[in-house]
């Protein structure tokens, strides 16, 4: 797409205790090694294992969702292969009555946040969850909703 204004997906900052234990677990296989321990065993094969997994499964949890910010819409992609896509159009957002960021101590100190949509009921609330500069989206976004409706009172 090359109208596409801004592509997101949730921030590694936001797996942060689960890439601490991954790299915990890490250290331990690692401090294993060295100790020249018995790589055969089940237990090193089993921390070998629930490294790679936490690893693996962080990482595809992250990319599962992806947004796109284009100027006419924004596009909220959930899954890999079986695919959810919506779109969200600026037009009926130009009435959204509530826009705002929700982020946690930890996530202000991050910089990480999730950006809420709520339309006119609960069916139309969206989130853009977990993303990096949070703040930037929202204020993109209310631009990019004041523009469209603009453009939409200049051709009627």
């Amino acid at each position: 797409m090359s109208n596409t204004l801004l592509k997101l997906r949730k921030s590694r900052k936001a797996f942060l205790v689960e890439y601490i234990c991954g790299f915990f677990l890490l250290g331990i296989v690692l401090l294993m090694v060295l100790k020249n321990y018995d790589k055969t065993s089940y237990l090193f094969v089993g921390m070998v294992l629930a490294t790679l997994f936490i690893f693996l499964s962080v990482e595809m949890m992250r990319i599962m969702t992806r947004y796109s910010i284009t100027k006419t819409k924004i596009i909220i992609i959930h899954g890999l292969i079986k695919q959810l896509k919506k779109n969200v159009y600026y037009h009926p957002l130009a009435f959204v009555p509530d826009l705002n960021v929700k982020q946690s101590r930890l996530d202000r100190l991050l910089d990480i946040g999730t950006v809420y949509l709520k339309g006119g009921g609960n069916e139309n609330t969206f989130e853009l969850k977990d993303i990096s500069n949070p703040h930037r989206a929202l204020e993109m976004i209310e631009n990019l909703i004041d523009d469209n409706q603009t453009l939409k009172k200049v051709s009627n």
